[in-house]
């Protein structure tokens, strides 16, 4: 039976200029000067922080400090025990991963080299160094390879390789470098399997399904030819539904078996909250003439279809943006990935799957995973797969601040057609992956490119080769216009078709204006700006850096720059933000109100519109400001609260002016959608409330909704008032059964000062742990003065300790005498010492 010994403890890495590291490696100084312990898989700068070697970097600017890292080569060096061989067998070195080129040698010679962090590759042994026993190994890492930071000229970039760490808007410069994903020694028989490449195939009536197979096999070089049996096997849990055996003459060079498995009714695989997302298990055993099992090679499978077609009412000359899954138009309730750390080659399992069940939780169908990070790991396709989450992957090609478009130089096409070819086979069985695409951003002066780029067709063609009848796009966003803005739509109103931006919040009144004008058929990167977490914040930035938040302090240009719209903030609560707490507060309940907004306005827009991807779920690095809905700790801004309210599958959102009256009445026009099924006879109800409680206007209507196509509700018609103005919305069913309901909070004047004036409110806050489930209900009731408004409930632990607080809802107002159970799943956490914090804009904190 083939072993595969990981090669993952007893790493130790030292750093080289030039080409010092050939002068060491013929020496045996594994107890000389300058050596660190090193973790596989990892990241050298990592290692560096985790030996001392560098201050924190996601402190303050400490990140400038290990900049130098990447401008030198990296030996990694461990000791391999190689077992004995028995007759017949061999070992060779498996690399998952190498970021991004490395030289290996063993015991001081050296074997061979690599370039390309997202390809894995193969070292054989030669068999006079597999004598039983300790040998040397040791990886060098060639200094990183010249690319292009965020504002350059991708014209320049002549490497496949995440973008990202070399400067970002999100990112400051911490080029990666490492041994990045697994690694192995390589213990085969006779025949092992090489690779393992399986397409699933769903018939359009989702009656039958077949299942293509192809076994990559390999003998020994200078192995005679091994006859081999090639079992295949498809299970459901432990029951058998299609099996085959193939027998193959496995010869001097690589063999291929293939087998068809036929399956009748399957099961089918389902987006999240649509269906069962069903997985089936692939096992595939290699045996020798003696009947011996040499090999087995295991992986989930999913059947569905999908396809992308065309927008109802889209301009004829429009691709299709709407994914048709299963037969079943689905909207695209999504959110852009980004990795889920600067240092990507460290495993954080435990963070990933939790991001990823939060986008799950959020009604999340589509992730867009961005071509300036990585094409993801096993670990992330695998979670997809399991919560129905369809992935969008793009090609690490990006876009630069000066040309965007790619070199057309023969070589690097070629580069890119290799890269795709190489990397597709290994998630191509992944019924997660739904759509590839070239790359994130990719225009001319002309607009966004398509396949008349030389290096978009050699990719285009490289993927339908092998990974057919896969979804395609040439680049993120594609059509007439690249921008979502209203120049835009005023000009070319039928020429946005996928759109980017704006990223920035655009003020109380040109927000809504901008959103209610849209007219594109998908918006697959958009966001808002906001600040970070309490937590976060703090761990971040000394006490006395942390105000001015604005761009006169060094501090928070380094850490996010871009995204610091702190003049907007004070302009939109009257220039009265006098602290941080204020400052972060006032910022997040705009990230928080913008993107809902924006979001809801394309989807009343649907079935024209296809989908809202915001602009972005996760951030890589720690930053003060960034449009990110989900601090780098893991915890949820009230923009993912927010953004997950308006995915609920049915709701009800009000089209409204602004969030500033300027003492003026306001007309606000309620709608609401149901997603999945018809909602016959029901009743909406939209109603102006001051912070008393008090009526100061309603309205209510039937409306008959069905499956995927908003409507149009009663129209509320709000007097001049001074102060605030709670929006009120409802939507029941024919039994009078509330189904759903929104709040949106309004100043009476120009802006949202008023809120800093409300009188205080109080409130009990009693906690039950939730049955079956860790989890804790928080029952939370208004019981004193005016409306308590922006409620947030996050964590109180200190942030270095392990797991999170996943609430359903941490971001909600509540009405004098209201009260409300939020679930709050408590994930990895120790049960020591859980606390949560309750806090708002006229509330002290509360913990429980």
């Amino acid at each position: 039976m083939t072993r595969r010994i990981a090669l993952g403890a007893g790493w130790r890495l030292k750093g080289y200029l030039g080409l010092d590291w050939a002068l060491d490696a013929a020496r045996h100084d594994w107890q000389g000067e300058g050596w660190i312990d090193a973790a596989v898989p990892g990241s050298v700068a990592h290692d560096l922080l985790t030996a001392g070697e560098a201050q924190d970097p996601y402190v303050e600017r400490n990140s400038l400090a290990l900049e130098w890292a990447a401008e030198r080569a990296w030996r990694y060096m461990t000791r391999v025990e190689v077992p004995p061989l028995a007759d017949g067998e061999r070992a060779f070195l498996r690399f998952e991963g190498v970021d991004h080129a490395a030289t290996v040698l063993w015991d001081g010679v050296e074997l061979g080299t690599h370039e390309g962090m997202f390809t894995a590759f193969d070292v054989p042994l030669p068999g006079g160094a597999t004598a039983a026993g300790e040998h040397r190994l040791d990886v060098v890492v060639a200094p990183a390879p010249a690319s292009e930071s965020q504002v350059g000229r991708t014209s320049r970039v002549r490497v496949h390789k995440s973008r990202m760490s070399y400067g970002w808007d999100f990112c400051p410069r911490l080029v990666h470098q490492g041994i990045w994903r697994p690694a192995s020694l390589v213990v085969a028989g006779p025949v092992h399997v090489a690779r393992c490449e399986a397409i699933p195939w769903l018939a359009e009536d989702m009656a039958a399904a077949t299942l293509d197979v192809r076994v990559a096999l390999q003998v020994a070089a200078g192995k005679p030819p091994v006859e081999t049996e090639v079992r295949v096997t498809l299970l459901d849990g432990d029951a058998e539904v299609a099996g085959d055996v193939v027998r193959v003459r496995v010869g001097l060079d690589e063999t291929t078996a293939r087998v068809r498995l036929a399956i009748d009714r399957p099961r089918p695989w389902w987006p999240n909250g649509i269906g069962e997302p069903h997985l089936y298990e692939l096992v595939v055993g290699v045996s020798t003439a003696d009947g011996r099992l040499r090999d087995e090679h295991r992986q989930p499978i999913g059947f569905r279809t999908v396809r992308l077609v065309a927008n109802e009412g889209a301009p004829p000359d429009a691709r299709g943006y709407t994914f048709l899954v299963n037969g079943l138009r689905v909207y695209a309730t999504g959110w852009n990935w980004v990795p889920v750390d600067v240092f990507h080659g460290v495993p954080r399992p435990a963070l990933e799957g939790h991001l990823l069940r939060l986008a799950a939780d959020a009604h999340v169908v589509l992730l867009r995973v961005w071509g300036g990070g990585l094409i993801e790991s096993d670990s992330f396709y695998d979670a997809c797969d399991r919560l129905g989450i369809m992935v969008w992957q793009e090609l690490s090609q990006s876009s630069s601040g000066v040309d965007s478009v790619p070199s057309h130089e023969a070589g690097f096409v070629r580069l890119i057609a290799a890269e795709a070819r190489a990397v597709a086979p290994r998630v191509a069985a992944h019924p997660s992956l739904v759509l590839w695409c070239g790359g994130n951003e990719l225009a001319s002066d002309a607009g966004p490119l398509d396949e008349r780029a030389p290096v978009l067709a050699a990719a285009r063609e490289a993927l339908a080769d092998v990974d057919p009848g896969r979804a395609w796009l040439p680049t993120s966003p594609t059509g007439r216009r690249f921008h979502n803005g209203l120049e835009d739509i005023e000009a070319d109103p039928d020429g946005l078709h996928d759109v980017h931006g704006p990223w920035e919040h655009q003020g109380l009144d040109a927000h809504a204006r901008l959103y209610d004008a849209g007219t594109s058929l998908l918006n697959s990167e958009f966001g808002v700006e906001g600040m970070a977490n309490r937590r976060q914040l703090e761990a971040l930035i000394r006490p006395e850096h942390r105000w001015p938040a604005d761009r006169t302090n060094a501090v928070y240009r380094h850490l996010g720059d871009w995204w610091n719209n702190a003049p907007l903030v004070q302009a939109s609560f009257g220039g009265r933000l006098a602290d941080i707490d204020a400052m972060r507060r006032a910022s997040q309940h705009l990230q928080a109100d913008g993107l809902r907004y924006a979001v809801e306005a394309n989807r009343r827009r649907e079935p024209r519109h296809s989908g809202s991807l915001p602009w972005q779920l996760n951030e890589s690095f720690p930053n003060a400001w960034c449009t990110s809905a989900i601090d780098h700790r893991g915890d949820p801004k009230p923009a993912y609260h927010a953004v997950r309210r308006a995915y609920a599958p049915v709701q009800v959102c009000a089209r409204l002016p602004g969030w500033a009256m300027h003492g003026q009445p306001m007309t606000v026009e309620a709608w609401g959608w149901s997603a999945r099924a018809p909602l016959a006879d029901a009743i909406v109800e939209a109603r102006a409330c001051a912070p008393d409680g008090s009526v100061i206007a309603s309205a209510a209507g039937g409306i008959d909704l069905d499956a995927g196509r908003p409507k149009a509700g009663p129209r509320l018609e709000v007097p001049a008032v001074d102060g605030l103005v709670i929006l009120d919305l409802a939507l029941r069913d024919a039994s009078g059964r509330s189904v759903a309901g929104n709040r949106y909070v309004v100043g009476g004047g120009d802006d949202l000062a008023p809120l800093l004036e409300l009188p205080p409110a109080t409130v009990d806050v009693a906690v039950v742990p939730a049955v079956g489930e860790d989890a804790w209900d928080v029952a939370v009731s208004h019981t004193g003065g005016p409306a308590a408004l922006g409620l947030v409930l996050d964590d109180d632990r200190p942030i270095d300790v392990a797991g999170w607080a996943a609430a359903s809802d941490g971001w909600f107002d509540l009405l004098p005498g209201e009260s409300r159970t939020v679930r709050v799943r408590w994930a990895d956490a120790p049960r020591e010492d859980r606390r949560l914090r309750l806090h708002g804009w006229n509330v002290d904190v509360v913990v429980a």
